[in-house]
C-alpha cells in the first residue's frame, strides 16, 4: 500500500504560516506611518511651490503696464 503524501492529488500545496498576526500588525503600522509622512511631505512641497506662483501672478512681466 502506498503511503499518503503531503501533496496528494491535484490540490495546491497548503501555504505555510510565515508571519504571525503580531508581525503583520507591525508591518501594517510601519506602512501606515510611512504613508502619513509621505503625504505630509507632499502637502508641504505643494504648498511651498504655490507661494512663488501666487507672487508671480501679481507682478507678471507679461502683464500690460498701466500708466496714469
Amino acid at each position: 500500500m502506498a503511503e499518503p503524501t503531503e501533496h496528494s492529488g491535484f490540490a495546491p500545496p497548503k501555504p505555510k504560516r510565515m508571519l504571525t498576526r503580531r508581525h503583520t500588525a507591525v508591518i501594517e503600522l510601519i506602512a501606515t506611518v510611512t504613508l502619513t509622512l509621505s503625504l505630509i511631505v507632499a502637502a508641504t512641497a505643494v504648498s511651498l511651490a504655490n507661494k512663488p506662483l501666487l507672487r508671480a501672478g501679481l507682478h507678471s512681466p507679461s502683464a500690460p503696464i498701466v500708466r496714469q
